[in-house]
């Protein structure tokens, strides 16, 4: 892992190693919002003009656009649900998202995508059921979501087509399955299991649906994150002592510390120019950060 930094001056990095993870001085990062409130998944549009992330205010949680220079911010939509967990897709048009359907003392949760005008609201993953789909993501050719739900019961994977059909089941098991996101080539899904006991990160092939191990670590790895190329993803992880960001090879080989803060880093991503973007509390409040240069 190498920091290729966009502005001018170079920044030394120290490498050592820690409990068989490469850990270096963080790379210089910038802060994107400043309000302090919760916030979480943020997403860049394929043309990195747009951030999407979901911000929790009080009782309410709405998904919201801020323009790549900071200056202009508004609400994707006007609606009253619990909204968040928005993801692009490939052609920036449309997002999809969860929202929840207050019910009584339970919410259940819904996929939909809309177009990145707050417009054309249209169901992907809908069920009659009392049921939670959730964490939706866009295959790199637009064709699949992919998502998380407990349809059948358990929390499992599945896909499905942007105007809900041909839905397919990916995982079958008695542990909790979460937070898919597809490969670049579109060929695998990495995903967050704890069928090893605690979170740890996993492939799905999506042609043999052969599910492989990427981490064994002493602590929580989760929300993994391909980088544009395919050849690492981010992820977090408490393995160290408190929750970090992390790269490691596609392969599961070979991680890095990437954040060394105290305190909460969390929901890893990547802009299209290949810095990293996650939110974090190092500034007292929950807000957005990216490294101001190139992670490779």
């Amino acid at each position: 892992m190498r920091i290729k930094h966009l502005a001018h001056a170079a920044i030394p990095l120290v490498i050592f190693a820690l409990a068989a993870t490469l850990t270096a001085a963080e790379p210089a990062v910038e802060r994107l919002t400043q309000d302090g409130l919760f916030k979480q998944r943020p997403v860049w549009s394929p043309d990195g003009n747009w951030l999407c992330f979901a911000r929790h205010k009080g009782s309410t949680i709405f998904l919201y656009l801020l323009s790549a220079d900071g200056k202009a911010e508004k609400r994707l939509t006007d609606r009253t649900d619990p909204e968040y967990d928005a993801h692009f897709s490939p052609d920036g048009k449309r997002l999809v998202f969860s929202f929840d359907k207050v019910s009584p003392n339970q919410g259940d949760l819904e996929v939909y995508s809309i177009g990145i005008d707050g417009k054309d609201l249209q169901p992907v993953a809908i069920n009659d059921k009392l049921s939670h789909e959730e964490y939706p993501s866009w295959s790199p050719d637009g064709k699949w979501i992919a998502f998380t739900s407990t349809r059948d019961g358990n929390q499992e994977l599945y896909i499905v087509r942007p105007d809900g059909k041909e839905m397919q089941r990916l995982t079958d098991h008695a542990a909790i399955d979460e937070h898919p996101t597809w490969s670049p080539d579109g060929k695998k899904v990495a995903f967050a299991t704890n069928r090893w006991g605690d979170f740890e990160l996993a492939t799905c092939d999506l042609a043999t649906q052969t599910i492989t191990r990427l981490t064994e670590s002493r602590g929580l790895d989760n929300y993994p994150a391909w980088s544009a190329d395919g050849k690492i993803i981010a992820f977090t992880s408490n393995r160290t002592g408190d929750f970090e960001i992390f790269t490691m090879n596609a392969a599961g080989t070979n991680p890095h510390n990437i954040t060394q803060q105290r305190g909460i880093d969390n929901f890893p991503s990547w802009s299209p120019d290949g810095r990293l973007t996650w939110v974090s509390n190092r500034g007292g409040g929950f807000d957005v950060y990216r490294t101001v240069g190139v992670v490779e």
